[in-house]
């Protein structure tokens, strides 16, 4: 729906937002919100994204989007389920299905999932549905295009892992601020982004 307004993507049967590398976060973030409160029945519209640095800021907008919602009253939480449109291995191409879900609490613990730029997404999958199968609660924390990339990937793959056992995978974001390892300074935070998968 290129050239329409947020009023037209929210009158829309199928609402899609594209997000491109140079998009502002902020920017789409008030759209999805804008969609979420116009919309009949306050369905959220899926995001698309294509490479590394556009699947970076749609994660980041969400993660805004996220914030604004759940301080209104009534809250209202975004979960996603990210589908990639070709074969995951090769392809960068995601759309990102967001749906209404009641207020979700994540915090960043010691036993969150890293993602790094040479992660393999297949072995972060796996640890990801080991523990959910175990019923345990799963995080993963990244930063930068390509990590956020592979996460995206992991949770995506994830997903089948566990579909035997009859489990689906999403996942909510946040922007968090935490120390960096790399960076020796008590008082220099960086910021990350902070996945909390939701199965059910």
């Amino acid at each position: 729906m290129a050239n329409s307004t947020v009023h037209d993507v929210a009158a829309s049967d199928n609402p899609v937002l594209k997000v491109k590398g140079d998009s502002k976060p902020n920017s789409v973030a008030g759209a999805i919100c804008n969609v979420v409160r116009e919309s009949a029945g306050g369905a959220p519209p899926a995001v698309v994204a294509t490479g590394p640095a556009a699947i970076n800021q749609a994660m980041k907008a969400i993660a805004i989007a996220r914030k604004y919602l759940l301080e209104e009253s009534p809250a209202v939480d975004l979960v996603i389920t990210p589908e990639f449109e070709e074969d995951i291995r090769q392809s960068s191409r995601v759309c990102f299905r967001l749906s209404r879900s009641r207020p979700l609490k994540s915090t960043p613990t010691e036993d969150d999932l890293a993602c790094k730029d040479k992660t393999d997404p297949y072995k972060l999958a796996g640890a990801m549905a080991q523990r959910i199968r175990e019923g345990e609660s799963v995080a993963c924390t990244t930063k930068g295009p390509v990590p956020v990339l592979i996460a995206v990937k992991a949770l995506a793959l994830a997903n089948t892992y566990v579909e035997e056992d009859n489990l689906s995978v999403s996942f909510t974001v946040s922007i968090i601020d935490l120390e960096n390892p790399e960076i020796r300074s008590d008082t220099i935070t960086s910021t990350y982004l902070h996945f909390a998968i939701v199965s059910k």
